[in-house]
């Protein structure tokens, strides 16, 4: 047996057929079985349908099983409504921190988005920039759902009645909050982000009744645009979004409406606009059919730029006479390219028909079914590098490779206690090899990696030595340039007392993962009603609810 995950009615060496979660199961002759998944006693699991013939698997079997529900959500609710046919939402980009300053409007599948330190969107700088999604979100089922905030720097979510997040200039964080939704009903869906400095990410995750936990889907997703943004609405799945606004320097609050072609005999700006001297930026993204070099041609008597994923095809800003201007760009099939077109119009009214044409394609005006006004994201794992989840690196490690993710409220040289209401209460402070207190900067964090003892400040000065005293508001150390040194807690990242081991301890059995992000190693487990002992050779025995469990796996050596 090597994995069993969240909501684990666990069990390995009691008997367990009280509570049963569906999900999947894998044997190790690489078979698969999925639905109701439980312990038939201590040597089995179950498999099958709620009602009717179950399948027995001897967990000496067993490769890996889930307890989560299948992603279906009629497997096990008859009758629950079909998907929603949202298409996103409605996301606002700006260059200040702070929701101000310049605004580039786009509509968003979903939000999952792992920057790094690259520019969020084009002319937006790779720091200190806000995002703010805007809309609605259905639920397709009644029942409890889980939304988990991962964001770096700052963002709070407010979803119905549940507001999480925290507008702060973290170096990340992970934060989690339930909330009842009724199925087939839409409710306000708002995330607000900012990034300050460094790498920047921004994700959304749900879990609820009848599909595991992972990005929300689009279809769940409907933009909110207020009538006075957006007089005709946002609708139209295909097409492009055309953002209007009264300059001719693409600046301000803009007039939004989904253009589904880009073919116009006259441009028409909205009825508040003067009839000359505005601007529309048209954004999408584009199927290509082939693999292929394609043409794209643009016919227009005003300014005019064009990019196609990423590549300046057309720049013309300054042209003032009926023209058609061309230029290429090599695409593969089956990938989805971002397609901006920009637009001045000094006279007013001007005629633009934006077309592309291949060797295996005949010409075509740009939008209808080959386009997408809503942007989708790209998948996270095929990002070079892959993303540091930040909040991951905060709590208290101990030399085996345990994290503990509960604040620290004081330490000394014989234990190192958590704040009131954690579990475990405290961890011996020889167990103990780091301890990091606030987000760790990406530029600091090499200086984590070394064997020296001592403390990371905020200002990345890194002072050798031993711990003394950790209180609430400052900490001792005894450095060894400068003796006995006091800090105030405000000044410090993290404390280094120890190396950490590159491999678990040779008595633990098994990696087990809570809901709040901590990580134990167990050697055995003990159960109790409503809740299980994981006996941590580091940490020592801590009590866990059932429902915090998320993952356990058999360590790998």
């Amino acid at each position: 047996m090597e994995i069993f995950t969240k909501r684990l009615g666990l069990a390995l060496s009691v008997l367990i057929s009280c509570c049963a979660w569906a999900g999947t199961v894998t044997t190790k002759d690489g078979q698969g079985f999925t639905g109701l998944v439980q312990f038939a006693d201590a040597e089995h699991l179950s498999v099958g349908p709620a009602k009717g013939p179950r399948k027995l698997i001897a967990l000496a079997d067993v490769l890996a099983a889930t307890f989560d529900p299948p992603v279906n959500p009629d497997q096990l609710t008859p009758g629950a409504p079909m998907a929603g046919k949202g298409r996103g939402l409605l996301a606002a980009y700006h260059d200040r921190p702070n929701f101000k300053g310049r605004v580039i409007y786009r509509l968003d599948e979903t939000i999952d988005h792992q920057w790094r330190s690259k520019q969020p969107v084009f002319d937006l700088p790779r720091d200190y920039f806000s995002v703010r999604w805007s809309g609605e979100l259905e639920a397709p089922v009644t029942g409890e759902y889980t939304f988990t905030v991962l964001a770096n720097d700052g963002g709070k979510l407010k979803v119905g009645t549940l507001e999480i997040g925290r507008m702060e200039a973290l170096a990340g964080f992970r934060e989690r909050g339930k909330v009842m939704l009724q199925g087939g009903k839409r409710v306000p869906f708002v995330f607000e982000f900012f990034d300050n400095y460094g790498e920047a990410s921004a994700r959304i995750h749900w879990q609820g009744p009848g599909f595991q936990a992972g990005p929300i889907p689009s279809q769940q997703l409907y933009p909110a645009v207020p009538v006075d943004r957006a007089p005709r609405g946002i609708v139209g799945q295909h097409g492009f979004l055309g953002s209007y606004y009264q300059n001719r320097f693409f600046y301000g609050d803009a007039v939004l409406a989904v253009d589904p072609k880009l073919n116009f005999t006259a441009v028409k700006p909205p009825k508040e606009f003067a009839d000359k001297n505005y601007s529309v930026r048209w954004t999408g993204q584009l199927d290509a059919t082939h693999t292929e070099e394609y043409t794209f041609k643009v016919e227009t008597d005003e300014g005019v730029r064009l990019w196609v994923g990423g590549r300046l095809v057309v720049n013309q800003l300054s042209n003032r006479a009926l023209q058609t201007f061309t230029g290429t760009a090599p695409l593969e099939r089956g990938k989805r390219y971002n397609v901006r077109l920009e637009s001045v119009h000094r006279t007013g009214g001007g005629r633009l028909k934006a077309s592309w044409v291949s060797k295996s394609m005949q010409e075509a005006v740009l939008g209808g079914d080959a386009t997408s006004s809503f942007f989708e994201p790209p998948i996270p794992e095929a990002l070079e590098g892959g993303e540091v989840e930040e909040s991951r690196m905060l709590g208290v490690f101990s030399w085996g490779g345990s994290r503990v993710a509960a604040a620290v409220a004081t330490a000394d040289d014989s234990a190192v206690r958590f704040e009131e209401g954690s579990n475990p209460a405290k961890i011996s402070t020889v167990n103990v090899a780091r301890i990091v207190l606030t987000p760790v900067p990406e530029r600091f964090r090499a200086r984590l990696a070394g064997k020296r003892k001592g403390i990371l400040l905020r200002n990345g000065d890194f002072i050798e030595g031993e711990l003394q005293e950790l209180k609430t508001d400052w900490l001792t150390i005894n450095s060894v340039l400068f003796g006995i040194k006091v800090y105030g807690r405000g000044e410090v990242i993290a404390l280094m007392l120890g190396k950490i081991s590159d491999k678990p301890v040779r008595s633990a059995k098994y990696e087990v993962r809570l809901e709040n992000g901590s990580l134990l190693f167990a050697r055995r487990f003990i159960l109790e009603k409503g809740s299980v002992v994981v006996d941590d050779p580091t940490v020592g025995k801590v009590s866990i609810p059932l429902a915090e469990l998320e993952e356990l796996r058999a360590v790998k050596r």
